[in-house]
């Protein structure tokens, strides 16, 4: 079950000097940029490089292999994508007592839809970046044990989520209509199963999702991408825009791919509950008001 609070401490080798030191020593190239605003994920540290690139640096021993699957996934099944994403520019070794590879990508601009959700005109463009990202994914594509999962293996921590938030009430005072909760997890349930699995980004949240004046701008953070069904992306838009943007996004998405999936959109909102829950009792801020907000749209408030 999910139950963690927060993202582990960071390498304590990372700093500014650090990046500076990888940067001038390792790309000679790029010394004459600045290294600028430092912003951490859960899995990655970026410092900003210039106005045009910036420096990922994983956090913890686990990102390195999320940071070498984001960097061959995007050279490789990304390489033809249409829409803003980052592109791997250069990479580099361990150094003064930085233990890891790291990575220069081009820099994205744009707002974090976790704290300025997009507008639900955003909900096309989105629908047909997804299209891009589902091709088909072979056997040996990455199984992501969070998302690549049956729909039903998300019933364990949905149930214990929802036990904690019997008496809660979301940052506005909201309360959760818990049997409106359940109506909507049988329906997931009991709606048609996935018929493929498809290369998906597996973790577009409003922390990876990128908006100007709440139109879409692009997506971030690729070293969760795995073979999913494909509900799961799209699930995580109720988070991140209007509930009618969702709807656009799933029409662009099924004229775009000409999917025969009658299921879709129950199990979306089956996935997009069980995750909101899941976020819902983290003791992290902007989960919490994604979870809330997911919820509103969703349409399972009190």
């Amino acid at each position: 079950m999910i139950r963690d609070s927060g993202p582990p401490p960071a390498h304590p080798a990372i700093s500014p000097a650090l990046a500076r030191a990888l940067v001038d020593r390792q790309l000679p190239g790029l010394a004459h940029l600045e290294v600028g605003e430092r912003f951490d994920g859960w899995d990655m540290v970026v410092y900003r490089l210039g106005p045009e690139l910036g420096l990922r640096l994983p956090r913890v021993e686990e990102a390195v292999g999320p940071l070498s699957r984001e960097s061959r996934l995007l050279g490789d099944i990304g390489a033809h994508w249409t829409f803003p994403h980052p592109r791997v520019v250069a990479s580099g070794v361990a150094q003064d007592g930085y233990p890891w590879p790291w990575t220069v990508v081009s820099w994205l601009p744009g707002a974090t839809a976790d704290a300025a959700p997009l507008s639900a005109a955003a909900g096309p463009a989105l629908g047909r970046a997804f299209a891009q990202v589902h091709s088909p994914a072979g056997e040996d594509a990455w199984f992501n044990p969070e998302q690549s999962i049956a729909l039903i293996e998300r019933e364990d921590n949905l149930d214990w989520a929802l036990g904690l938030l019997v008496d809660a009430e979301g940052p506005e005072g909201q309360r959760l209509d818990r049997g409106a909760v359940r109506e909507l997890w049988v329906e997931a349930l009991e709606a048609p199963a996935p018929a493929d699995v498809v290369w998906s980004h597996a973790d577009p949240h409003g922390s990876n999702l990128l908006g100007v004046h709440g139109a879409f701008a692009g997506i971030i953070d690729w070293g969760k991408m795995a073979a999913c069904e494909r509900a799961v992306d799209l699930s995580f838009l109720y988070t991140a825009m209007p509930a009618a943007g969702v709807d656009d996004a799933v029409a662009a998405y099924r004229e775009a791919t000409g999917c025969d999936d009658p299921g879709l959109e129950a199990r979306m909102r089956g996935i997009a509950v069980a995750k909101c829950a899941s976020w819902a009792v983290l003791d992290r801020p902007l989960n919490v008001a994604m979870a809330w907000r997911g919820f509103g749209e969703l349409g399972v408030l009190a």
